[in-house]
């Protein structure tokens, strides 16, 4: 799948100008605002200033702020063209009839997500302790994910239950994050790993 940041960049430059020239020349500013706070994020500055942003898109800080009001709307941007690209896989039919089925494809799915996007969910986790705005953001993402998760699930097996809160654990980007950073897994290890610890929480739930 392709990776965050190249998403990113082909969304904008699959933006059309404006016709007016100084629509078009801001529309080009909030584009290299943009990309410098990617650019930022991507080379391990979790959390970049508005000088580092404005150096980074070969602008001033003031040009900066006429655009976005603060950094979160940069990253509020950001989670945008995100949600745009990757939500249609997560929203996609599944090809299972089964529900046991349906939470492996979601399963597939999420690690996919993960992989390309680990970056930016990980700023995210970071800034969430200091901007109430990125941590209402990520109680939204947490709270979509449940539903999702719920809507694959049978009732017995639903987030509020035991098992099933054993299940959203498993299938989180938290654990994703350990396995694939903390442990050093491959991809694939990682899918496997968490679809093993489903089979193993599936098994001591008992049939649904």
């Amino acid at each position: 799948m392709t990776n965050a940041a190249t998403v990113i960049r082909m969304a904008m430059d699959a933006a059309q100008p404006e016709a007016d020239g100084r629509r078009a020349r801001g529309a080009s500013n909030r584009a290299r605002i943009i990309q410098a706070m990617v650019e930022l994020v991507v080379a391990g500055d979790p959390d970049p200033n508005a000088d580092a942003v404005a150096a980074k898109a070969h602008l001033s800080v003031r040009t900066v702020f006429r655009h976005f009001e603060d950094k979160d709307a940069i990253f509020h941007a950001i989670d945008d063209l995100l949600v745009a690209a990757y939500q249609p896989l997560l929203n996609a039919p599944y090809h299972s009839e089964h529900w046991k089925g349906r939470l492996f494809e979601l399963i597939e799915r999420r690690c996919a997500i993960n992989e390309a996007a680990a970056i930016f969910r990980i700023a995210g986790v970071t800034e969430r302790y200091r901007s109430q705005f990125v941590a209402a953001k990520y109680r939204r993402l947490y709270a979509g994910e449940k539903r999702m998760l719920d809507r694959v699930l049978p009732p017995e097996l639903q987030t509020t239950t035991r098992a099933g809160r054993a299940l959203l654990i498993a299938c989180s980007f938290d654990t994703w994050r350990l396995l694939r950073q903390d442990e050093e897994l491959s991809p694939a290890e990682v899918e496997a790993a968490i679809r093993q610890l489903v089979e193993d929480i599936l098994v001591q739930a008992g049939p649904p």
